[in-house]
């Protein structure tokens, strides 16, 4: 896979919000998945007045929803471009990359193991593409720091069951990932037993932002229920392994881009600043004392 800097384009706004500068490569063919799709790229205010500076990446998935209304499936956005503004302006500058799902086999790209009624199962595939093609191709056009501590995969639903997919296997290139409202019931248990293995055997390291809502799937109580509790199955895992963790319930927010929108700024300036918050004062002190 071959992406060209000369074809990635500027994106019109029609919706009239500003999302910085945001662009896209079209029509771009993806390597083993059998389909092509227009892969966006957002770059942080003065990505070109400052030639020799690199970034961090977050690659997102459902790429039509983080953007513009205008192209989402329910007239929501992530609104990232005026996120990711914000944080520029706060010091945590970063390029988002963002991919477009299958527009009818979601859920086959974005689960690793299928469910006995509504299928899936394909998430190997799409992990190839990520892993082998895209960021490969994306960090040799792009100033990218591409080392794993700076490349983050995040994305929301079934979008975060592949995220978390992706963290697992591929540890030598994701170091963190945005786990939003993952609908880990979809794959079952035994996604939820890999992670807690590789965790518990200490295989997996970095960080993680999870987070649930109290109103994932109203009209089916016992999956509503499951978005929540295999969250909070994860977060102990989480806790008891050496990587950090982030974790968001937050009870009246329902399973929408809305609500994605509301905890995605928080999260990745956590996941951006690798956990390297300053320390309150004691704690400092109580280190200067350890040593």
């Amino acid at each position: 896979m071959r992406l060209d800097l000369a074809d990635l384009l500027p994106v019109h706004c029609p919706d009239g919000d500003d999302h910085g500068d945001l662009r896209s490569w079209r029509d771009v063919e993806l390597p083993g998945l059998g389909r092509s799709a227009e892969i966006y790229a957002w770059l942080p205010p003065g990505y070109e007045e400052r030639p020799d500076e690199r970034y961090p990446v977050l690659y997102l998935h459902d790429g039509h929803n983080l953007f513009l209304r205008s192209r989402t499936f329910e007239g929501a956005s992530w609104q990232v471009g005026q996120a990711m503004t914000r944080l520029a302006a706060d010091g945590i500058p970063a390029i988002v990359v963002g991919i477009p799902c299958h527009p009818e086999q979601r859920s086959e790209e974005y689960t690793q193991y299928p469910h006995p009624e509504r299928g899936g199962g394909r998430a190997a595939d799409y992990a190839a593409f990520l892993v082998e093609h895209l960021k490969p191709a994306v960090d040799s056009v792009l100033r990218t720091l591409s080392g794993p501590e700076h490349t983050i995969v995040a994305g929301s639903s079934l979008g975060g069951v592949v995220s978390a997919y992706l963290w697992l296997e591929h540890q030598d290139v994701f170091g963190a990932a945005g786990l939003f409202s993952p609908a880990l019931w979809w794959p079952g248990e035994r996604a939820l037993t890999d992670l807690e293995e590789a965790l518990a055997a200490g295989r997996l390291s970095g960080r993680v932002h999870l987070d649930a809502g109290g109103h994932e799937q109203p009209d089916e109580p016992d999956i509503e229920r499951a978005y929540v509790e295999d969250a909070e199955r994860l977060v102990r895992a989480l806790r008891g392994s050496d990587v950090h963790v982030r974790y968001v319930y937050d009870s009246t927010a329902y399973h929408f881009e809305t609500a994605w929108a509301d905890r995605f700024p928080a999260a990745a300036a956590w996941l951006l600043r690798g956990y390297a918050a300053s320390a309150p004062f004691f704690a400092e002190a109580e280190q200067a004392g350890d040593g």
